[in-house]
């Protein structure tokens, strides 16, 4: 099957992995949730169809607002959200595969109308969990958790009172929750608004539409809605709107849910690779590893307090350069603006290993990521000795305590950390036959690349012990001069292709320049060729 992001525009997919993306998540969405015994959650008009028949004079001609309203009216409020919740299924629906292929976008802000608890369950099926906010007083509440804030701009059944459901409820909404409404306006001058479950008959949509217009006049950016073979007509109604629509094709047999669940999964996939294309590195090893995503990750990330990273850098990182690994913090790496959450996702999961700080609260995101991404061994968690609780979510991990004052005992500390960096035998993975790989695969750009980073490891380890006695890495540059000097280029042809084949592959880090099969085949035999000799 063709990849549904070509249904995308460009600039749309860019975008996305710029941190641009706003999605506005409607009622048609929970429709894709799991249900055990019973009917599946109803939509707009099912839900007016329903409590219709309990509401006198009301027939197939009356809208579902006001045969909502007119039970309100008849049984009161409590008993039209009881009700409501059992016909959505808001306390029993699971998360659909599409829920949780949504939930892997590194989407860092969500906007939902809808009264359910699907995205907060879809979150925390995968480990991340989210800040929902339901009233104005939470919008300046910082997100500590791994998922997006999720603005429930309708509020939800568990919040009866801030509901909008009623004709009353929407006629006086701005005025009751003008913050609220203010803060998604603002969202939407800086992103893209892409609908995903709104049909154009609800009046949530309506609501939207106008509320936007009513706001930001034409300051807005054009709203994006994703549809699933959607007829002519319907797309044309959209665009009169000035909305624009992403229209998947359906085919006989995928059902809805299936063809939400491959797009968001290829949307998730181009988000993560995509990332690194649009950030900045200090370290071109670590543009290097991010270019070639096929092979095993030499990135070390450190979750660590900004206060911390100087003594870091100074006793720790040598110990992870020693085994052909990198060091890696967040303020290496800069990205877009709006991208950081994106970004710490990108790292932690592309690491081969994550030591995390504990304890600080600027961390907490990071180390939520990390345990829901990593396996229990390739994280190693330090806590200071000050620090007396260790959150019991954070499982059986390795868990060093640190000195409070890093500088003045840090021997044992270093010890311990080496005895762990050591047992994780990463320099047995070190992509051998990685290059080739690529090579076969047509990748010849990558494989250029990982011959290069594998001449790295392999001239680190060799020359380690220089290595160590520095808290920064020897440049490639400067261990290829030792290699000249130490006589261990077979002839000056070799080191003229050895010099060819680096800056080809900074050319490719740093301007995307192409490179043809057969130089590519030629420079990585000769770093093979060396490679194996000082092996």
């Amino acid at each position: 099957m063709a990849s549904l992001l070509e249904r995308v525009p460009r600039h749309l997919l860019d975008e996305l992995v710029e941190g641009s993306w706003l999605p506005l998540v409607g009622a048609g969405f929970s429709r894709n949730a799991i249900i055990e015994h019973g009917d599946a959650p109803v939509s707009w008009a099912e839900l007016g169809s329903v409590l219709g028949r309990d509401v006198d004079g009301a027939d197939s001609t009356t809208g579902t607002l006001e045969v909502i309203s007119a039970f309100e009216h008849a049984f009161g409020r409590v008993a039209l959200v009881d009700r409501t919740a059992g016909l959505i299924r808001a306390h029993d629906a699971r998360p659909g595969a599409a829920h949780i292929a949504f939930a892997r976008v590194g989407f860092t802000n969500v906007i939902t109308t809808n009264f359910d608890f699907l995205l907060e369950r879809s979150y925390e099926q995968i480990g991340k969990g989210c800040l929902p906010v339901v009233d104005e007083t939470q919008l300046s509440t910082p997100n500590r958790y791994a998922g997006p804030r999720i603005v429930k701009f309708h509020g939800d059944v568990n919040h009866p009172a801030s509901m909008v459901i009623t004709e009353d409820d929407y006629d006086h909404f701005l005025n009751a929750y003008p913050l609220l409404a203010t803060s998604v306006t603002a969202m939407l001058v800086e992103r893209t608004g892409v609908l995903l479950g709104y049909s154009l008959d609800d009046p949530d949509t309506r609501q939207l539409l106008a509320l936007i217009k009513r706001r930001l006049g034409r300051m807005y950016r054009p709203l994006w809605t994703i549809q699933v073979g959607a007829s002519s007509q319907m797309v044309h109604r959209y665009e009169r709107r000035g909305v624009k629509v992403i229209n998947l094709p359906k085919s006989g047999g995928v059902s809805v849910g299936a063809v939400l669940e491959k797009f968001f999964l290829e949307l998730a996939q181009h988000w993560r690779e995509g990332l690194p294309e649009k950030s900045v590195n200090t370290d071109d090893r670590v543009t290097a590893d991010f270019r070639v995503l096929q092979e095993p990750s030499r990135i070390c990330y450190f979750a660590i307090p900004a206060t911390l990273i100087g003594w870091y850098r100074d006793f720790i990182f040598p110990e992870v350069e020693a085994r052909g690994l990198v060091p890696v913090t967040a303020r290496d790496v800069l990205s877009p603006p709006g991208t950081i959450s994106a970004k710490l996702d990108t790292l932690i999961s592309r690491a081969a290993y994550v030591v995390a700080e504990i304890g600080d609260k600027a961390n907490d995101y990071e180390v939520a990521l990390a345990v829901s991404q990593k396996s229990q061994g390739n994280v190693l968690l330090v806590k200071s000795e000050l620090e007396a609780r260790t959150p019991a979510e954070l499982g059986n991990r390795m868990l060093l305590v640190r000195p409070a004052r890093f500088e003045a005992n840090p021997d044992e500390f270093v010890r311990r950390f080496r005895e762990w960096i050591s047992s994780r035998g990463h320099n047995e993975v070190a992509h051998r036959g990685e290059p080739e790989r690529l090579i076969s695969l047509r990748e010849y750009g990558a494989a250029l690349i990982s011959a290069v980073s594998l001449l790295e490891v392999t001239l680190s380890e060799r020359f380690s012990a220089e290595s160590r006695d520095s808290p920064r890495p020897i440049p490639l540059r400067s261990m290829l001069k030792q290699a000249d000097l130490q006589g261990l280029f077979q002839s000056y042809e070799e080191r003229e292709a050895i010099d060819e084949a680096v800056a080809r592959r900074n050319q490719i880090l740093h301007t995307n320049a192409v490179i043809s099969p057969a130089d590519s085949r030629r420079l990585v035999d000769v770093l093979r060729q060396f490679i194996d000799r000082l092996r």
